[in-house]
């Protein structure tokens, strides 16, 4: 398990007195072996490289509460992830303490000892005060002279005006909020649901690059009319609206790319089935063959019938059936669902040409409108 520090030297080494360094010790003592019970018993295999990123606030209760996993995450990673744990200064305006503490933070920082001041600022959230953060910085064995230079810098206050800016572009309107590999989530989260969360999160990297738009795209790439198309393969609505898709291609030779987008519905019962089938087959390049077959077969999803057309089709039937036992792809499906709910939709079928929506089934005749229009 490998980890990149983004601040200081590690979490750690910023006991007070013997007895708080005995008490930590015990802590991190249990938070590595929760690490390791989970690396054995939760996770599957190593994944690609994790990015966890906070946003906090040293007089924030609820941070103070995520604290001990985010320094657990900085010093030990997280199971069969290569863990990079970035902090991000974010002190809101109505903790009056904040900003001055984060300020500390970012002049420890300058020598190093960011992590070890991350923790005395959120052992001691009621004593934020100028005297109580020098009283740190000296029990830390900080260069004073430079530490005071430091405190009230530009440079310090640039560092931490940037963050929130940088927090404010990217939505952040309270603390903590976390960001893994550029996902948000706000609020506090134990180490086991952070692992959980860093878990699905790097499965669903890894099936969106598995399985990418263009898999599930045809039409030349720089045709001048896009149509996106949100279906539930299920959904005999859905099938006719493809009917119709496919007979519009005909009539616009190299005019049109036809982007599918799953939208699975949950009172269908084998839609979850048909559509991480249909991934499965986008990841070995037969997308449009698997789904013809599915939408022709609705009143029949099984899992034995679509491995036997996996294999007419050419896939290779082992890995197919993995994905299928495995569900491997669910994130692939759930991103397009996202994207769906972040647009507005409620069901499907639903279609995009060049972003102007249609609801439903549209006529012949109405599809041609659309596609005439872009044209133009």
């Amino acid at each position: 398990m490998r980890m990149a520090k983004v601040m200081g030297q590690g979490y750690g080494g910023c006991s007070r007195r013997r007895r708080e360094e005995s008490r930590r010790g015990t802590l991190r003592a249990c938070a590595t072996s929760m690490v390791l019970f989970l690396a054995v018993f939760l996770l599957p295999a190593a994944e690609p490289p994790l990015t966890l990123e906070v946003f906090s606030d040293f007089q924030c209760p609820y941070c103070k509460a995520f604290a001990p996993t985010v320094a657990t995450a900085e010093s030990l990673g997280l199971p069969h992830l290569e863990t990079r744990v970035r902090f991000r200064y974010f002190p809101l305006s109505f903790h009056p303490d904040a900003q001055i503490a984060a300020q500390a933070a970012a002049a420890a920082e300058r020598q190093g000892k960011f992590w070890e001041m991350h923790d005395f600022l959120f052992a001691h959230q009621s004593a934020l005060k100028r005297d109580d953060l020098l009283k740190y910085a000296a029990e830390l064995k900080l260069d004073m002279e430079r530490f005071r230079k430091d405190l009230d810098s530009d440079a310090v206050k640039k560092r931490i005006a940037d963050d929130l800016a940088e927090g404010t572009k990217r939505g952040v309107q309270g603390t903590p909020t976390f960001f893994l590999n550029g996902a948000s989530f706000t609020g506090t989260r134990t180490l086991p649901e952070l692992i959980d969360l860093a878990a699905k999160e790097s499965h669903r990297e890894a099936a969106l690059k598995e399985v990418t738009d263009a898999s599930m795209a045809k039409g030349p790439a720089d045709a001048p009319v896009t149509i996106e198309f949100f279906a539930d393969l299920e959904s005999p609505v859905s099938r006719t609206a493809s009917y119709a898709l496919d007979e519009l291609m005909g009539s616009y030779p190299g005019k049109i790319r036809l982007q599918f987008r799953n939208f699975p519905l949950s009172y269908h019962p084998q839609a979850a089935l048909a559509h991480n089938a249909a991934m499965a087959a986008a990841r070995q390049g037969h997308f449009w063959e698997l789904q013809n077959y599915i939408f022709d077969h609705q009143e029949s999803i099984r899992e034995q019938d679509l491995i036997v057309a996996a294999t007419r089709f050419g896939l290779d039937a082992q890995a197919f059936e993995e994905v299928l036992r495995e569900n491997r792809y669910a994130a692939r499906v759930d991103a397009d669902v996202a994207d769906g709910n972040r647009r507005g939709l409620h069901g499907s079928p639903v279609i995009f040409v060049n972003g102007k929506r249609i609801d439903g089934v549209p006529s012949p005749k109405e599809l041609r409108e659309y596609v005439e229009a872009a044209l133009k």
